[in-house]
């Protein structure tokens, strides 16, 4: 029998059936390994997100809203007149003074409803994050849109506060947790509080406190709810919706502000028609707080300047940093004001009709400040009349004006006795430097220079009596005698004086400006008082100040004034400097006599009138305190008047400053000083022959001989010292006219 070809042998499968059943082989193993690959990659995300959401809860961030108003608010302490203790005086609020805390109780009713139908419906029923609204607006996210919209007032608070405000996935994911622990720790009220408080509403104005105020002129507890709703308006754009000047766009958010609290049953159909018909008038009106019912005092204006000042100087910062740090920094800054002074001397200002009247028609300007001998301003007024804003220009501390007179006792006659160049009775000769005619340097004077305000020349003078009547010729002959370079510096480097001009065609190196004050630009009243401080303190600088120290929020020191006292002259010097102030208010022709004195207590002094009297000043001391005074024109033009009106004003107000001081309190005075009788012809020390005699006070180390003068021979100052002819520089500079008083 004869069998097949292939009977007993496999058959061959056919190679479609073997492609195909190697395609689902390969198909089945990346499937299986993909899926492998989501499970595992699926399990390391999870695991990841697991730890970074994990690690937010850990890493929530609360804010301490019990300090969030500490936080904002700088507090100014001064210390109490009867107790000595600091108490609190001054607060001054974020952006630059444009937030004022409220509490919850004082916002309408109205306002909450406002707020919460515009902001955040559902804000009393979620705790801190409207899942529904945050779902939505990361859809819009996903899909091209941001996820604005979803915040809750929660969510809000915590980004004015943080500032952290980027569109991120996971500082949402953070500002949620942040919002659940935050609801956690406190309450809707107080979350709505601070809320309430530091949104921003234009014009740097932050809170609805200082915005009700800035909008309405109201106290946000009297606000309507018409007026209500137009500061939640601003929150959604303040540029755009601020209603000075963009009305309109503000009107149309009121009106769906009001379309929210129909929704949300605040207001009956009723109340929002009406509500709708309601127009809003604004009064623009000043900032302030219920801690202040008028504008800051010239003091802590003068005060915040300083600090500004002070943290430039110590941290690098400029003016706006310096600025906003102070106001925003919740410092605490301890102030040197004497309440009791500050408040005399703003009373008198307020009051033009105390002032002593001069001829002009137009009554002049004024300012006055008073220093203790710690440099310690204690009281400060920068105008004439009643304050009409905050931080308004302080004459006392920023104008510079021409000093005249007062300049001699803290150059010409301090340099020349701390050098025993002169003593208390040196005889000089009271004549012109430069005649008429005379051409020096290529200058030619069209009259005898420099001229006295009395109008003659007296020919030997003691220098008693050269300080008493503001003699100008005798300073001339010893800043040219000293160099005018010597006492540019000793007024610049010691004294610290920052306005004078050193280099250029009118500099003040020269003999004019550094005897008479006909400065270039001229000097700060608190420059001034600053230098005569070594007069009534024994030869001392102390950098005029108005605190001690500045604390952060937290309490660590941050700044502290330079109180640091350097010694500019010797004590025997300031003792007969100020020896020789008295006589301007107790001698017989003294330019203050009689005028300035205060009963009980010893006064020192010296009156100064820049060229033409268009400035007048008195400088006056008693040993506790040193008062300056100045008097004249915004734009300076000539005073004219029949009796001197500073030395006035001085007196007025520091006779009631002197009340309650202990009057058994004197000057310092140096065991290295005597007094011994002199004689006035030759300023040497009285002899038997001298019939014209006076007590003047001596160095031991510089005590004049005895007068041979009144039995034969001569002895003076001129004997030594004549002047120069000179170039520019040796009397030039300023004005040629001089001081006068």
């Amino acid at each position: 029998m004869q069998s097949g070809k292939n009977d007993g042998q496999p058959k061959k499968t056919p190679l479609w059936l073997k492609i195909t059943k190697g395609f689902f082989r390969f198909l089945g193993r990346g499937l299986v390994t993909v899926l492998s690959v989501i499970i595992i990659s699926g399990c390391i995300i999870g695991c990841v997100l697991a730890t970074v959401i994990l690690g937010m809860v850990d890493d929530a961030e609360i804010i301490d809203l019990d300090q969030l108003e500490l936080s904002y608010t700088t507090i100014i302490y001064t210390k109490d007149s009867e107790t000595g203790a600091y108490i609190e005086d001054t607060k001054l609020y974020g952006e630059n003074g444009k937030l004022i805390w409220a509490d919850y109780e004082d916002f309408p009713d109205y306002l909450i409803d406002v707020t919460v139908a515009a902001e955040d419906k559902r804000f009393w029923q979620h705790q801190g994050v409207d899942f529904a609204r945050t779902i939505q607006a990361t859809l819009g996210f996903l899909t091209g849109g941001d996820m604005g919209g979803g915040s809750t007032i929660t969510q809000q608070l915590i980004k004015n506060v943080t500032g952290e405000k980027d569109v991120r996935i996971d500082r949402k994911v953070k500002e949620i947790f942040n919002a659940l622990a935050l609801e956690k720790k406190y309450s809707k009220q107080q979350i709505l509080e601070a809320y309430l408080n530091v949104i921003a509403l234009g014009y740097n104005t932050c809170g609805v406190q200082a915005a009700s105020n800035m909008y309405y002129n109201k106290d946000v507890s009297e606000l309507s709810v018409a007026e209500c709703a137009g500061l939640i308006a601003i929150t959604n754009n303040p540029s755009i919706y601020e209603p000075f000047g963009h009305p309109e766009n503000n009107k149309g958010r009121r009106e769906y502000i009001y379309g929210e609290m129909l929704e949300v049953g605040y207001i009956n159909d009723a109340e929002f028609d009406a509500l709708v018909e309601t127009e809003i008038v604004t009064s623009k009106g000043q900032v302030t707080g219920k801690e202040s019912s008028k504008y800051t005092s010239w003091f802590i204006d003068y005060l915040i300047d300083d600090v500004i000042d002070g943290l430039m100087d110590e941290y690098g910062w400029d003016y706006d940093t310096a600025e906003y740090n102070l106001y925003n920094g919740g410092y605490r800054v301890y102030a040197t004001v004497d309440n009791r002074i500050q408040n005399i001397i703003e009373d008198y200002y307020e009051n033009v009709d105390d002032f002593p009247k001069v001829l002009n028609k137009e009554q002049p300007n004024s300012a006055f400040l008073v220093l203790n001998y710690s440099g310690e301003v204690v009281g400060i007024v920068g105008s004439k009349g009643e304050k009409t804003g905050s931080r308004l220009f302080n004459i006392a501390a920023n104008a510079k004006r021409h000093i005249g007179s007062t300049i001699k006792p803290i150059a010409s006659y301090a340099l020349a006795i701390e050098n025993d160049l002169i003593t208390f009775s040196t005889v000089i000769t009271d004549e012109p430097t430069y005649k008429k005619g005379e051409t020096v340097g290529g200058t030619t004077f069209n009259a005898d220079w420099p001229v006295n305000y009395f109008g003659t020349y007296m020919g030997d003078v003691t220098v008693r009596t050269a300080v008493a009547r503001s003699i100008n010729t005798i300073p001339v002959k010893l800043v040219t005698y000293l160099t005018p370079r010597t006492v540019f510096d000793f007024l610049t480097q010691k004294l610290h004086i920052s306005t004078l001009v050193e280099t250029g065609p009118n500099n003040d190196v020269a003999v004019a400006p550094m005897a008479l004050g006909s400065f270039t630009k001229g000097v700060s009243p608190i420059e001034l008082a600053g230098a005569y401080q070594m007069i009534g303190n024994g030869g001392l600088y102390i950098k005029p100040h108005s605190y001690t120290k500045v604390l952060d929020s937290e309490g660590a020191v941050i700044l502290t004034a330079d109180t640091a006292p350097e010694r500019v002259i010797s004590a025997e010097t300031a003792m007969i400097l100020n020896k020789l102030c008295q006589e301007v208010v107790y001698g017989q022709h003294g330019t203050a006599n009689s005028v300035a004195q205060i009963p009980g207590f010893t006064v020192a002094g010296k009156t100064g009138s820049a060229s033409d009297n268009i400035d007048l000043w008195f400088v006056g001391m008693t040993p506790q305190y040193l008062g300056v005074c100045w008097l004249g024109y915004d734009i300076p033009k000539v005073i004219e008047y029949r009796t001197y009106p500073t030395t006035k004003i001085w007196q007025q107000i520091m006779k009631q400053v002197m009340v309650g001081e202990d009057p058994n309190v004197k000057f310092p005075e140096s065991t290295n000083v005597i007094s011994a009788t002199y004689c006035q012809k030759s300023g040497d020390l009285a002899g038997s022959y001298c019939t014209e005699t006076g007590i003047g006070w001596y160095k031991k180390s510089n005590v004049p001989g005895t007068c041979t003068q009144c039995y034969g021979g001569s002895s003076s100052f001129d004997d030594f010292f004549r002047p120069s002819t000179g170039n520019d520089d040796d009397y030039g500079g300023g004005s040629l006219g001089g001081g006068r008083h």
